[in-house]
C-alpha cells in the first residue's frame, strides 16, 4: 500500500515531467551519446636523413674518390697544378659533416640494426624516448641489437677510404724526389701567390657534387645497398665519432633525422680530434707552399699535407691506425743539383 508521502513524491515527479515536456517514454528513448574512439596512431616515419647531410656525404665521398686516384706519375707543371687544386678541394667544417654522414649511410646498410631501432620506436612516445636517449648521451645507441655490426660497417668505410687516400699520398710524396730528373720540375712554380690563394679558396669553400652522386646515397639511406660500402663490419673499438655517426643512423632509421630535424642534430656531427687534425693539415699544406718553389716542392707538398695528412686523419678519427714511419734523421726535399735552398727544411714524416 503506497503512503500518502510516497504518492505525493511521485506526482511532483509527473508534474514536473509535464511542465517540462518530457514523459517517461521520452526519457527512455533519448538516444545515447556517441562512443568516442581515440584517434590512430600515426603511420611509422620512412628512414629519412636530412638533405644537407646527403650532400655533405655526397661531397665527402666526391673528393675521397677524385683525391684517391691522383696519379704520381706527374709529366709537366700543368699537371701538378690541376692536381694541387684537387687534393686542396675541401673546407674542413663541410668535409667532417660530410665524413660522419658518409659513416651513418653506410650503417644504415646493416638491416639488423635497422630493424631493431624501428622496432623500437613503433609510437611517437617510443621514438622521443630514442631521441631523448640519444641526447642524453650518443653512446646509448650502441645497445640497440645491431649496433656493433653498423658500427663496424661505419669503421670499415671510413678506414679504407682514409688508407687509400694516406697511401696515395706517400707515392705522390716519393714522386717529389723521383721526378727532379725531368727539367720542368726545377722550374719555379708560375704565379706563387696566385696559386697560394687559389688553395686558401678551395678550403674554405663547399665542395660543389652532382646530383648522381647525392641521389645513390639518398637510395643508399632508404634501404638500397650500396656496392661500395663493406659488408663485413670491422671489429671494435669504435672511437667518439663512429659512435656518433651510428646514433645519427639510429634517429634517421625511426625518421628523426630528416630536413625538420636538422637544424638540432648539427652539434651531432662534431669531433674535435678529427676537426682540429683537418685544420692542421690545411695549416701545414698553407705553410708548405708559402715557402715552396720548383714544381716539385708543390708536389711534396701536395703528397705530404693534402693526401697523407687528410687520409691520416680519417683513419685515426675512425679509431683505426696508420702505420708508423720512422725515420733516423731530419732532412729536407732534396734541392736539385747546384740549386740553392731557402730555408725550406721539412720532415718527411
Amino acid at each position: 500500500m503506497v503512503s500518502a508521502r510516497t504518492a505525493r513524491f511521485c506526482g511532483a515527479l509527473a508534474l514536473a515531467g509535464l511542465v517540462l515536456g518530457v514523459t517517461p517514454v521520452d526519457v527512455g528513448a533519448r538516444p545515447k551519446p556517441p562512443v568516442i574512439e581515440a584517434p590512430p596512431e600515426p603511420p611509422m616515419p620512412d628512414v629519412d636523413l636530412a638533405s644537407r647531410f646527403v650532400r655533405e656525404a655526397a661531397a665527402y665521398e666526391d673528393y675521397m674518390r677524385e683525391a684517391e686516384t691522383i696519379s704520381p706519375a706527374f709529366a709537366d707543371a700543368g699537371g701538378v697544378a690541376r692536381a694541387l687544386r684537387e687534393g686542396a678541394s675541401y673546407e674542413p667544417e663541410a668535409f667532417l659533416r660530410g665524413e660522419m654522414a658518409y659513416a651513418a649511410i653506410a650503417a644504415l646498410q646493416d638491416p639488423v640494426f635497422v630493424a631493431a631501432v624501428r622496432d623500437s620506436g613503433p609510437t611517437p612516445e617510443a621514438r622521443y624516448a630514442i631521441v631523448r636517449k640519444i641526447y642524453a648521451d650518443p653512446a646509448n645507441v650502441m645497445t640497440f641489437a645491431g649496433a656493433r655490426s653498423a658500427a663496424g660497417r661505419a669503421k670499415d668505410a671510413l678506414s679504407e677510404d682514409g688508407m687509400r687516400l694516406f697511401d696515395g699520398g706517400k707515392a705522390v710524396k716519393l714522386a717529389a724526389y723521383s721526378i727532379q730528373h725531368q727539367a720542368w720540375s726545377l722550374t719555379e712554380v708560375a704565379d706563387l701567390q696566385g696559386r697560394l690563394a687559389a688553395v686558401k679558396a678551395l678550403s674554405s669553400a663547399p665542395r660543389p657534387v652532382s646530383s648522381e652522386e647525392t641521389e645513390l646515397l639518398e637510395q643508399a639511406v632508404s634501404g638500397e645497398r650500396l656496392a661500395t660500402m663493406a659488408a663485413n663490419p670491422a671489429p671494435p673499438p669504435y672511437s667518439p665519432l663512429i659512435v656518433r655517426a651510428v646514433a645519427l643512423a639510429a634517429l634517421a632509421a625511426v625518421g628523426q633525422a630528416g630536413d625538420d630535424n636538422a637544424a638540432n642534430l648539427t652539434w651531432l656531427l662534431e669531433d674535435y680530434f678529427t676537426a682540429h687534425c683537418l685544420a692542421q693539415a690545411k695549416l701545414a699544406l698553407n705553410e708548405c707552399l708559402a715557402v715552396a718553389r720548383p714544381n716539385y716542392e708543390d708536389v711534396f707538398c701536395l703528397g705530404q699535407h693534402a693526401m697523407n695528412d687528410t687520409g691520416s686523419c680519417v683513419v685515426r678519427g675512425a679509431g683505426s691506425v696508420v702505420p708508423l714511419e720512422l725515420a733516423t734523421e731530419k732532412y729536407s726535399v732534396p734541392p736539385a743539383k747546384g740549386a740553392r735552398r731557402k730555408g725550406t727544411h721539412r720532415k718527411r714524416s
